[in-house]
């Protein structure tokens, strides 16, 4: 062998390990931001959840409404990694409640999760659902 083959060997087991290394961060980082999408996506059906707990019943003899945006503010969570002993990233979740229509009363509920990827790329999770009152 000549010592210009040897360079070139070296060269394409250079390049064919960087490029196994680069797929594995990638895949890694693509895993991380996966079950963090996941875990953000949990936290936002809870406080989903939360709202279709509340009381709304406007037309008992004692009207009670529950369901207002004051009543679900704005809350700091921390999205959990399973299998790690870290403190996960930090999300805000916003809750917007609307009325759609009076007759019948319609509300709607919009959750939004809120967080920052490790990349500093920021990332939301929303759901979207109508509520009707309690009778």
């Amino acid at each position: 062998m000549t010592l210009a083959e040897v360079v070139v060997a070296l060269a394409i087991v250079g390049i064919t390990m960087a490029g196994t290394v680069m797929g594995y961060t990638n895949c890694a980082k693509a895993s991380v931001k996966a079950e963090l999408q996941q875990a953000a996506n949990a936290k936002a059906m809870e406080r989903l959840e939360a709202t279709r707990s509340a009381i709304w019943a406007p037309s008992r003899s004692m009207p009670v409404d529950q369901l207002i945006t004051n009543n679900f503010p704005d809350l700091v969570v921390s999205l959990d990694q399973s299998g790690t002993n870290l403190n996960g990233t930090l999300a805000t979740i916003r809750t917007t409640i609307a009325a759609i229509s009076a007759s019948p009363p319609l509300r709607s509920v919009h959750v939004e999760c809120v967080w920052q990827f490790q990349t500093g790329e920021w990332i939301t999770n929303s759901i979207e659902t109508i509520r009707s009152f309690d009778q």
